[in-house]
């Protein structure tokens, strides 16, 4: 995510009306909705994937998604601590989702909170409204956090899944470039690395481009600079609004609970499995303090230009229905 004001916010800042998001659609407090039957278990040949996360409401509708994917495992939750929500309550929160979810456990590891050089703080109202999960329910859960790091759980997992590890990463990639600095050979062996952050046209605001590459811009071009193949959606290819699909069990209060101007994490785990509603450019690219990528020659790092709305609405129907 990430560019997102919280209406709430908005309201008391300015003291003027709050627009709807985009589609036009606004949302009203809501009664949680009813727990849903587990999903089917995944298949023998489900992607092995690690979501790494900074624990905004928009990452736990994206966890809820793959969770929800028979044709994805997850292996692990990874917090990025340097994003919205740090360990605390964030290992809370994956606990909670998963026993609303009734899901069973996943190992949850912590990176470190301290950006590199050029690392822009967030909002403190922003990390307040994520921290306190409005449309989640609470109950009390056990959590499955390892005594590893994120960045040694991810290697881990990469050393046991060789060459068919996924990670999607939805904060900022202070974990991903920790491991590639301490464990290159694991890091080596992470099949693919899909990264919601960075904007290449969109205006700034205030400064920023784009929030999670703005977090920790030393960590994301750590990242860009690694051999593994990475895909990069950012802010720009990401449709207006609020999916009709959030309109569904668990999902549905969270969404309620909170104005995106976009589902930014949500529609990059839903492009993960569609490839074919993405257009992407390879390439060399570079990224600022603010986010901003540039292009600066050929190379292989894919970033999204274009993503097909209508070939996206089924998958996330047929995934939170």
């Amino acid at each position: 995510m990430k560019r997102w004001i919280p209406v709430l916010l908005l309201a008391a800042v300015t003291g003027c009306a709050v627009p709807y998001d985009d589609d036009g659609q606004g949302f009203a407090p809501a009664d949680y909705a009813a727990m849903p039957a587990p999903a089917p278990s995944p298949d023998a040949d489900a992607t092995p994937v690690v979501f790494d996360t900074d624990l905004a409401p928009d990452d736990l509708v994206a966890l809820t998604f793959l969770l929800r994917r028979t044709d994805v495992s997850v292996e692990a939750v990874t917090i990025a601590a340097t994003g919205l929500v740090g360990c605390d309550p964030g290992v809370e929160l994956v606990a909670n989702l998963l026993a609303v979810l009734d899901e069973p456990s996943v190992p949850i590891a912590c990176g470190r909170a301290e950006p590199g050089p050029g690392g822009h703080e967030w909002p403190s109202d922003w990390a307040m409204q994520a921290a306190a999960a409005r449309g989640l329910p609470r109950p009390v859960a056990d959590a499955h956090e390892v005594a590893e790091t994120a960045p040694e759980l991810i290697g881990r997992l990469a050393d046991r899944h060789q060459g068919a590890l996924t990670v999607v990463a939805v904060g900022p990639l202070t974990n991903l470039a920790d491991l590639a600095a301490q464990a290159p050979a694991s890091y080596a062996r992470i099949a693919m690395v899909q990264v919601m952050g960075g904007a290449v046209d969109v205006p700034d605001v205030d400064g920023i481009a784009e929030w999670n590459a703005a977090a920790d811009p030393e960590a994301f071009a750590a990242v860009l600079a690694e051999e593994v193949p990475l895909t990069i959606v950012p802010d720009d290819p990401i449709p207006a609004g609020t999916p009709p699909a959030l309109d569904a069990p668990v999902v549905g209060p969270i969404a309620r609970a909170i104005t995106y101007p976009k589902w930014w994490d949500t529609t990059t785990v839903a492009a993960l499995v569609t490839p074919g509603a993405v257009t992407s450019e390879s390439g060399t690219w570079e990224v600022d303090d603010s986010g901003r990528l540039t292009r600066t020659g050929p190379g292989s790092v894919l970033v999204v230009t274009a993503l097909d709305e209508a070939a996206l609405a089924p998958v996330l129907e047929a995934t939170f229905g």
